[in-house]
This record gives C-alpha cells, structure tokens and sequence, in this order.
C-alpha cells in the first residue's frame, strides 16, 4: 500500500491509496514520478487497475466503507486499485466540489497510472463518481462498473439539505459550505450554484451519448441512490456502446446487494480487463 499525491491541471493536488495485489511486481514510485522517468515510456503493467471513484461528499473509503471492500475483492482477483479523494474532500487539496473538478480528477488519476505502466485500465465509481466518470471519459480507460449514476435531472429540496443561512449564503456569494463527517480531517466541505445545478441538470442524451467504451450501469443497491436514476439509465441505454449492460439488483439486505455488486464487478473486471 503507498499513499499518494497527484496532480491536476488546474494545480489542485489529490491524495489517495495505491494497493497492488499479493505477487505484483513492486513499484517505486520516488523513482517512477521523477522527470527523468516520466519523460520515458514506462514498462508496461502485467496487472490491471481500478479506479475507484466515490459518491458525493464521501471520502476514498466510500460510504461506510464500501469502497474498501470492493477494492480488496478486486485486488483478490489480481488487480491493483487506487482510491482516490476527489478534489475538495477527504485529504485532497480544498476546491468548491463540482462535476467539472471531479471529472478533471479522474482524467488526471488515470493519466498519472498510464506514467507508472498500468495500460489495462477500470473505473468502478459509486452516484456523483459514477457520473464524473460518464462526463471525464479517460483515454487510457477500457471500461467502467457504475453504481447508481446520475444520468438524468433531479428535483431535490434543497431546503431540506441547507439551513436558511446557507441558502442566503449561495443566493448572495454563490458559495455554502457543510460539515464533513467523514473520519478524515477534512472540516469543511465547499458547494456552488454549479453543485446544485450538476444534480439538477442531467440529461441521458448528454451524459451517455459517444461513450467510448462499454459499461455496467448497476443500480438498487445503494442506501442513498436517488429516485428516478434506473428509469433514466434505462431511457439512455440504448445510448451505449454495444455490449453494455445494465442491472437492476433485488436483495433482501445490503451486505447481499454489496456481495451482488462485488460478483458482478469482478465478472465484468475479467471479461474487459483481459
């Protein structure tokens, strides 16, 4: 396990977790990350990789953790993963969280593996991540497993969500912020009017059209998943790349639907990551 720093273009830089699995060969990453080395084509990677993308206002770890346990069920498969904070949360650099910030996260996450040698290439992201995902699009990516993206518009209440001050706060300044209650050392967490309006203004025709590659879009399995988003997956389906697929999970508990998730996941991982 290595943490690590990575950079964006904007000049925000992301913290997150390098696992590789048992038998992998070892990387130094001092040396790897140095100009000299990065000016050069790196060796390729006998392993893939997972990218693991996290839901709004999470951290790495995923809402309770979630993120965790998938990961070490691809690493079991013999795939390395790195999780990452998206920019403004968790040990990241502070940002105003947005969809365009989160998918330049991810285009810079995949863009500092390709430099270590990883050419085969997933993204497995949870709600918020999974859109990111669906909008950042990275070259050296060959698929993706999306769990309850938000692909279509969505009414929520924000008057339920932000106290009256905080409402006045982005009506007048365009900026609120929250309490993070994740267990990192994050206080704060910081959202604009372009934060409201990502959740709001989703469209399939925009989100999914021209994807590069095919994806599993996956739903019913989170806590926290948003009415409507299997019913616009489903309107958008036809959008997708051929041999896609989108599953909708019934299970009578959520450690069956995470384990429903997992056989999935890995399922997916073999047949796209070979």
């Amino acid at each position: 396990m290595s943490d690590v720093r990575i950079g964006t273009p904007r000049g925000i830089t992301l913290a997150g977790t390098l696992h590789l699995p048992a038998g992998a060969a070892p990387l130094d990453l001092e040396v790897l990350t140095t100009p000299a080395h990065t000016a050069q084509p790196p060796k390729a990677r006998a392993e893939g990789v997972v990218l693991l993308a996290h839901d709004f206002l999470t951290d790495r770890h995923g809402q309770n953790g979630r993120l965790d346990r998938i990961g070490a069920r691809y690493r079991e498969a013999g795939l390395a993963t790195l999780s990452l904070d998206f920019s403004g949360l968790g040990e990241s650099d502070d940002d105003v969280i947005t969809l365009a910030g989160e998918a330049e996260d991810l285009r810079a996450a995949s863009s500092w593996l390709t430099g270590l040698g990883f050419t085969r290439q997933m993204i497995h992201a949870n709600g918020f991540g999974a859109t990111a995902a669906l909008l950042a699009r990275p070259e050296q990516v060959r698929t993706a497993v999306l769990v309850g993206a938000i692909v279509g518009p969505q009414s929520i209440l924000w008057e339920e969500i932000f106290s009256p001050e905080q409402l006045d706060e982005l009506a007048q300044h365009g900026l609120t912020r929250l309490v993070d209650d994740n267990p990192n050392s994050r206080e704060w967490n910081v959202l604009s009017k372009e934060t409201l309006a990502d959740f709001s203004m989703q469209e399939p025709n925009r989100t999914l059209a021209d994807l590069p590659w095919p994806v599993l879009m996956v739903h019913g399995v989170l806590s926290n998943e948003l009415p409507g988003t299997a019913e616009a997956t489903a309107e958008g389906f036809p959008l997708l790349p051929d041999s896609s697929q989108m599953v909708h999970v019934h299970a009578e508990s959520l450690d069956q639907a995470q384990e429903e998730v997992a056989r999935l996941s890995l399922e997916w991982a073999r047949r796209r990551l070979r």
